[in-house]
């Protein structure tokens, strides 16, 4: 398509208030080739590859340490096997199965 049909194509639609369709039917193209012509998508940014800057992102630093790594993971899996345990002795007392099953059907 040469530059003179696009201008013509976007004069019609801009100050005659012809619509996509109208204009393919004018022109032989197909609506929406109009439609992306005059309305092109904006260009993506390109991001930037690299160390992260401090600030960036909502999550926490981790530390350099690993001392310090070890000892929160001890006290993660401390924590889990706390909660297992509750569920399990929760689960004995009342009598129910507490934990969830990962193939349930629906009811109907």
């Amino acid at each position: 398509m040469d530059k003179k049909t696009k201008i013509r194509i976007k004069y019609d639609h801009d100050s005659n208030g012809l619509s996509y369709r109208i204009l393919g039917e004018k022109y032989g193209i197909g609506h929406t080739t109009i439609y992306a012509m005059l309305n092109p998508k904006p260009k993506k940014q390109e991001k930037t590859k690299g160390p992260r800057q401090k600030g960036q992102g909502d999550e926490a630093p981790l530390p350099e340490d690993i001392k310090t790594l070890k000892a929160k993971l001890r006290e993660a899996l401390l924590i889990i096997e706390l909660q297992d345990t509750m569920i399990n002795i929760a689960s004995k007392e009342l009598g129910v199965d507490l934990r969830k099953k990962h193939v349930t059907r629906q009811s109907k």
